[in-house]
């Protein structure tokens, strides 16, 4: 796909279908596994099936890297834009939203973080305080399967249930399509070690690969094999695509592809730098991966941004901190509390959070290896690209669309009420008249 870069796009950008130059024919699957035009099966104004396509990674400057037939086919049949996503830019948090339609400071999904009351640095989880579109569905007597994407687990999915019901086959893309199809061809799949075959094919199916995130964590986001990565992932798109075909719901199924952030690389550590800024200060600062020392006044916590937690004489130092720390020439931002609820991010990040330029990391040592890698958590990756094509979508792309979003304009296009936490909305400008409730 011929697009300007993540770099070049104001952030929520609408690009429209016809504005779109596409490498591949207009409207044609050039793939051998897709042959027939995306229309050329009329859609209906309602979905009766919405499938979910969820890249982790899915950084929008890789669309410039090779010819994406089958995006370009969803494009041209329906609308492509850039939608925001969370801060900071990490996918337990983001996908958290994206099922459930919340911010962070609502669902409580954080990672990265520091707990001044257990001493202890909290990693990535999957807790939820928030409903999620699975739950919805399920609630409202849908039917649903989720192939590792995995907010949803036991959070409206589980393992074992056939009409909710969660897989997570591991591999690549291709083997979790291979699982997608197979439940869609209603095939019995491996689900938490039971083989299970739904009753009907599903009214919501998610599909979640996170192959371009491991791609882009190893080798940046520059990697030689991401183009190679991108066809590929295309490739099993179409054959998704053409799957709804063979079992004869093309017609009424609504596409959603998307990811929850992009990628960014970093080779230069500036660690040093920030402990330097700090003791001039007169504090003590500590680079924290699981306790904190007794004498640490500056906690500093990272996971592609660096939280910032202030404790003991530090305490009511934050502007002193954030002048000494954005005077570093390789910080990017550094946010206060108030920028951070503006942000819609969780309290737990800290006092702080600075993010980094590009190629610079908050590390006191290089990247191992090669002295490369990607790197995620900033505003930098905080754009995403958004497909909708299919049942229930017209051609106008949504204006200023948000990960908090997709949640309702799921359970629009499927005429459900949206999760009850939701802070987002029904992009309504981008699908037909006929959806909501019914």
């Amino acid at each position: 796909m011929s697009m300007p870069t993540r770099r070049g796009f104001l952030t929520g950008a609408a690009v429209v279908a016809g504005s779109l130059v596409l490498p591949s024919a207009a409207n044609t699957v050039a793939n051998a596994a897709v042959n027939t035009p995306l229309t050329a099966t009329k859609t209906t104004g309602r979905a009766k099936h919405v499938v979910l396509v969820d890249w982790d990674g899915f950084d929008p400057d890789y669309l410039s890297l090779v010819d994406t037939p089958n995006l370009d086919a969803l494009a041209a049949a329906g609308s492509f834009t850039v939608m925001d996503g969370t801060f900071p830019t990490i996918s337990n948090p983001s996908r958290a939203s994206m099922s459930t339609g919340a911010w962070p400071e609502v669902h409580g999904n954080v990672s990265g973080v520091w707990d001044p009351v257990t001493n202890k640095v909290q990693g990535q989880d999957r807790f939820l305080s928030a409903e999620t579109i699975a739950q919805v569905l399920a609630g409202s007597g849908r039917t649903l399967a989720s192939v590792q994407w995995y907010m949803v687990q036991n959070f409206g999915a589980t393992y074992g249930d056939p009409d909710h019901l969660y897989v997570q086959p591991g591999g690549t893309i291709g083997q979790r399509t291979d699982v997608a199809i197979n439940i869609l061809n209603r095939r019995a799949v491996n689900s938490g070690g039971q083989q299970v075959a739904v009753p009907k094919i599903p009214d919501f199916l998610a599909v979640y690969s996170s192959d371009l995130d491991a791609l882009g964590h190893a080798e940046g986001d520059d990697a030689p094999g991401m183009a190679a990565l991108m066809t590929e992932h295309d490739r099993q798109l179409g054959r998704l695509i053409q799957a709804t075909k063979d079992v004869g719901i093309f017609a009424d199924t609504a596409f959603i592809v998307t990811g929850d952030h992009g990628m960014s690389t970093w080779s230069t550590p500036i660690g040093d730098k920030v402990l330097d800024a700090v003791a001039g200060l007169g504090y003590r600062a500590e680079f924290v991966t699981t306790s904190a020392s007794p004498d640490t006044e500056v906690v500093l916590v990272v996971n592609g941004v660096l939280n910032i937690y202030l404790r003991g004489r530090a305490v009511g130092a934050e502007r002193r901190i954030k002048a000494a720390i954005g005077r570093i020439p390789e910080v990017l931002n550094v946010f206060d509390r108030k920028a951070l609820n503006s942000l819609h991010a969780s309290d737990k990040l800290g006092n702080l959070v600075a993010e980094a330029k590009e190629p610079y990391g908050f590390s006191t040592t290089p990247p191992a290896g090669t002295g490369i890698a990607g790197v995620h958590g900033t505003t930098r990756e905080i754009t995403i690209p958004l497909f909708l094509a299919g049942a229930g979508v017209g051609q106008k792309a949504p204006r200023h669309p948000e990960i908090v979003d997709i949640a309702p304009t799921i359970a629009a296009l499927l005429g459900t009420r949206a999760p009850a936490d939701s802070q987002g909305r029904v992009l309504r400008e981008a699908l037909r008249t006929r959806v909501g409730p019914v």
